[in-house]
C-alpha cells in the first residue's frame, strides 16, 4: 500500500502541499470519531468549565480565519461570522470555556468545511510563503510559511483533543449506563 498526500492543484508549491497536509490531518482525526454524534456529546465537558468538542471546533475555525484571512490578507471578519463562531466568548487561555451550541457533530463539521473552503480560496491569493508580516503589538515578523505551519500544527493538536473528548464521553456515558 502506498500512502501519499498530493499537492492541491491551483496553488504554488509548497503551498499546495501544505494545504493538502492540512486537509489530510482533518480527515485523519475526524475518522477517529463515532459517526454523527449528537448535541449531548458535542457539548459534554470532561471537567466543569472545560472545553467541549463543539467549543474546540469553533476555536479551530476562529484560528484559521484569524491567521489565514485576517492576519495574512487583512480581511475583515464580519460581525455575523464572529457571532456564529463565538469569536469574543472563546478564550483558550481562560479557565472557563463557554457553552457551545447544542448541535450535532455534523453541524460543526459543515461549519468547519464551509470556512475551510473559503479559506482555501483566499490562500490562492496569498503572497509568497517567505513573505513576512508584522503583528501589531509584537516584536518580530511572521513568515507566511510559519503561519500555515502553525495552523497545521494547531489542527493536529486540537483534533487530538476532540478524539480524546469523544473517548472520555463514551466512557462516561457507558459508566452512567452501567450504574442504572
Amino acid at each position: 500500500m502506498i500512502r501519499d498526500v498530493a499537492p492541491l492543484p491551483g496553488y504554488p508549491e509548497p503551498t499546495g502541499l501544505l494545504c493538502a497536509i492540512l486537509l489530510d490531518a482533518t480527515t485523519e482525526w475526524r475518522g477517529e470519531l463515532d459517526g454523527d454524534l449528537g448535541p449531548e456529546a458535542t457539548t459534554w465537558r470532561a471537567r466543569p468549565g472545560g472545553p467541549s468538542m463543539g467549543a474546540i471546533l469553533l476555536h479551530m475555525i476562529i484560528v484559521e480565519v484569524f491567521w489565514l484571512e485576517q492576519f495574512v490578507m487583512d480581511l475583515e471578519t464580519t460581525a455575523e461570522d464572529k457571532q456564529l463562531l463565538m469569536w469574543n466568548e472563546i478564550d483558550v487561555d481562560a479557565p472557563h470555556w463557554p457553552d457551545a451550541p447544542a448541535q450535532p457533530l455534523s453541524w460543526y463539521f459543515a461549519l468547519h468545511d464551509r470556512y475551510r473552503a473559503r479559506i482555501l480560496e483566499v490562500i490562492k491569493q496569498w503572497p509568497k510563503l517567505d513573505s513576512l508580516k508584522d503583528r501589531p503589538g509584537e516584536d518580530g515578523k511572521y513568515s507566511l510559511r510559519w503561519v500555515l505551519g502553525h495552523v497545521i500544527q494547531h489542527e493536529a493538536y486540537h483534533g487530538g483533543q476532540i478524539v480524546m473528548l469523544n473517548d472520555l464521553w463514551k466512557n462516561a456515558k457507558g459508566s452512567a449506563s452501567s450504574k442504572a
